[in-house]
């Protein structure tokens, strides 16, 4: 065998190796969560979403802006609070059952045809990785809007949306309540 020739068989193993560490490390990374989010929007296919979205800690991370929806903090209520706490507390399994029941039909509804393709989410997110958490900022570069959110990474299995910033999503709850009813 020849110098020349075994360079060449050098070359092509650090080619493999690395495009099987970098394989392996997009596969292990919340982008890959976040395209397989995106995929899962594009293809209709609500499993898929609900597999990389933890909707119920979603919810239940959201019950003091609900509280504080219904009893805003300058009420300076805390009986009403403390009541309206135990109400979301009791309701909060069937609100979690109807909000995937909406984010399914949302997903499997075929009209939608503004979608960005599926590696929008996963190379336009700003991601910063803290061991098994997280942060994501998600930015529309021509309206600005954002939402951050949280993944987390549990038992070496995929990465999954744990929590939405309450501010972003409230505006943009309310931005898409406005637009679908006049609202604005």
């Amino acid at each position: 065998m020849t110098v020349r020739r075994a360079w060449l068989w050098i070359l092509l193993i650090c080619l493999a190796g690395g495009a099987f560490w970098g394989t392996h490390h997009l596969l292990e990374s919340p982008r890959w969560s976040l395209y397989q989010i995106g995929k899962a929007i594009n293809d209709h296919n609500p499993r898929l979403f609900l597999a990389y979205v933890d909707v119920d800690s979603i919810v239940r991370g959201q019950k003091d802006t609900i509280v504080e929806m219904v009893v805003p903090r300058d009420r300076n209520d805390e009986k009403t609070r403390n009541m309206v706490k135990g109400l979301v507390g009791a309701f909060m399994n069937p609100l979690t059952d109807q909000v995937k029941i909406k984010i399914i039909r949302a997903i499997e509804d075929q009209e939608r045809n503004d979608l960005p393709t599926s590696w929008t989410l996963a190379v336009g997110a700003q991601v910063v990785v803290n061991r098994d958490y997280a942060l994501v900022v998600l930015k529309d570069p021509e309206s600005g809007r954002r939402l951050r959110l949280g993944m987390q990474r549990k038992n070496d299995g995929p990465w999954r949306v744990v929590d939405l910033n309450s501010r972003d999503l409230k505006l943009l709850v309310d931005e898409y309540l406005g637009e679908r009813f006049g609202q604005q």
